[in-house]
This record gives structure tokens, sequence and C-alpha cells, in this order.
């Protein structure tokens, strides 16, 4: 087997800014930040109009569906009754 060995080193800086202070920098935000929403609009509007187009296909296409069944449940209502089926109901 191929042994890799591994180094590091870290040099400590003392800073000047107060220990209540330090996660200001990143709590704060960026004139960047911006850009950021905009990202996330554009996403949701993006999932909003495919979530839209996908439903109007579905509804339409059940529509269709719907429609043909009724059809047919129509035209085998509309055959005339015979045999056992005439005296079902006495």
């Amino acid at each position: 087997p191929l042994t890799i060995l591994y180094s590091y080193s870290v040099e400590w800086q003392e800073s000047h800014v107060p220990w209540s202070d330090r996660w200001d920098v990143y709590l704060m935000g960026n004139p960047d930040d911006d850009v950021h929403v905009l990202s996330i609009i554009n996403a949701i509007m993006i999932v909003l109009f495919l979530t839209g187009s996908t439903a109007t296909i579905m509804v339409r296409t059940l529509r269709n569906d719907i429609a043909l069944y009724n059809e047919l449940d129509d035209l085998e209502d509309s055959q005339e009754e015979t045999g056992w089926k005439l005296v079902h109901g006495d």
C-alpha cells in the first residue's frame, strides 16, 4: 500500500475585535446579498411556472379522460336491457 503523509501548520493571530462582536461580520450581511435574493426569487418563479404547466397538462388530460368515460357510460345506459335485468327491480 501507498502511504501518504499529511501535514499542516496553524498560525494564530490576535484580533482586536471584542468577543461579543466576532460574528457581526457574518450576521450583518454584505452588499452582495441582493444577488442571492434575486436568485431565490428566480428559482421560485421557475418552480411555480413548471408546476402550473404540469397542472394544466394534467387537468386537460383528466378532463378528456373523464369525458370519454362518461360518454361510454351513457352508451351502456342507453342500450335496452333484456333478460333478468328487466325483472331485477321487481
